[in-house]
């Protein structure tokens, strides 16, 4: 590959995403920004790429998904939570028991082309199956110009005995550690399905040991009413306080059922959230207030979650979540369509600490971008470049993606 740079362009700069009219962006055989700057390129030797009429903004970063069960597209639609996600019975950990590995890694290609398409670099996977399952994730996605964060869980479940969940005494075994550490060989990191897991003594052990591996550690919290109940009448508290206490993971995924102290408590911790409005809302369990953890003083990020029930496009989770926060808020102003963008670019790059070469458009970093057609009927006329994608842009109107500054989607941009 060689050098090129994109001409005259509006770039969505900086770690404020700031929107810089008639703007270049230099892209070297590394595939890397090598610079970025406004008015005419007056540079030679370098092929430029016309980009004029367009808004080029980082590559989305999915802070929370399950990829694997696209192939379930809407079947439990309209079901309990309970019956269709919640193992060793719901209907999705049924399903993908009986499912053929050759299915599932046919579906799972089809799943991270659309991705791509989305304008996603990079995402994050709560993978199912163990080790195993990891590998299958990251044996599809290899050949993929996307890049998987493989977060693994145990095998099987629950992974310590239910008189032992049920007394809140005991520890995980020694092979129940070494699962972790294959699981974490493999792929990126480790998942719980939440603090109802393990013991708190178990919670403490693994996050002591994910923490040494180096690796990701993350699990679902106050994802719903019965779970957290559960933690409360095991323990004597909720799953949120019990994390802080014992686990400290990397990030919390969800926290629908999070009450404002608890929100403070994270924060203070320094423990993120990554909130996935469109799923929760799909099966009615309520919207996550993502908008009161960024005022606590949290670090959210924004995930699509299991494909079953939503698409894996980051725009359209901040659309909608940005639509009914201003709903239940009756404020129009808060969040800002910045707050909403930075939710899939810059804050999730930070959640997993790869704030150096992701999520933002600066020289030194991966040229992961997303160029947008800002000249089609649904985005012209352009008034505000970031508001446009929060507020309207889809995939129809990107023009092309760029990954480590190889073009993986549209078609090839004018020499000028």
């Amino acid at each position: 590959m060689s050098d090129f740079v994109l001409t005259g362009a509006t770039v969505l700069a900086g770690q404020n995403l700031s929107p810089q009219e008639n703007s270049w962006v230099k892209v070297n055989q590394q595939g890397r920004i090598a610079d970025v700057g406004t008015g005419h390129w007056g540079g030679s030797n370098t092929t430029q790429l016309d980009a004029s009429g367009t808004i080029i903004c980082p590559a989305f970063l999915n802070g929370h998904t399950h990829v694997i069960d696209g192939f379930l597209k809407e079947v439990g639609f309209g079901m309990p939570y309970w019956d269709v996600f919640m193992p060793p019975e719901g209907l999705r950990h049924q399903a993908l028991a009986r499912t053929s590995n050759e299915v599932l890694k046919e579906q799972l290609g089809r799943t991270l082309d659309q991705m791509i398409a989305c304008g996603t670099s990079l995402f994050v996977d709560f993978r199912e199956g163990g080790r195993p399952g990891v590998s299958l994730l990251e044996e599809v996605a290899a050949d993929k110009p996307i890049q998987p964060f493989t977060l693994g869980r145990f095998a099987a479940y629950p992974p310590q005995p239910a008189e032992s969940l049920n007394a809140n005494a005991g520890a995980l075994s020694h092979e129940a550690l070494h699962e972790i550490s294959g699981i974490v060989e493999e792929g990126a990191g480790f998942s719980l399905i939440g603090a109802n897991d393990l013991t708190d003594e178990g919670l403490a052990q693994v996050g002591h040991h994910v923490r040494a591996l180096g690796a990701l550690l993350a699990l679902h919290v106050a994802e719903s009413p019965p779970y957290r109940q559960l933690s409360i009448e095991r323990t004597g508290q909720s799953d949120v306080h019990r994390i802080v206490d014992h686990l400290m993971p990397d990030f919390a995924v969800h926290l629908t059922f999070a009450t404002p102290d608890e929100m403070t408590r994270l924060a203070d911790a320094s423990i993120p959230a990554v909130c996935c409005p469109r799923n929760h809302a799909v099966i009615g369990l309520g919207i996550p207030r993502f908008d009161l953890m960024l005022e606590a003083g949290m670090t959210v990020a924004i995930g699509t979650d299991n494909v079953i029930l939503s698409s894996p496009d980051p725009l359209a989770e901040i659309q909608f979540a940005s639509r009914v926060i201003r709903a239940i808020r009756k404020d129009p102003s808060f969040p800002s369509a910045t707050d909403m963008l930075k939710m899939i670019t810059i804050n999730p790059a930070r959640i997993l600490h790869v704030e150096h070469e992701r999520g933002s458009i600066d020289k030194g970093k991966r040229a992961d971008l997303v160029i947008v057609d800002a000249t089609t009927h649904n985005l012209a006329p352009l008034n505000d470049p970031v508001a446009a994608l929060v507020n309207r842009a889809t995939a129809a109107d990107f023009k092309a993606v760029f990954n480590e500054g190889v073009q993986v989607c549209g078609q090839p941009l004018e020499v000028v």
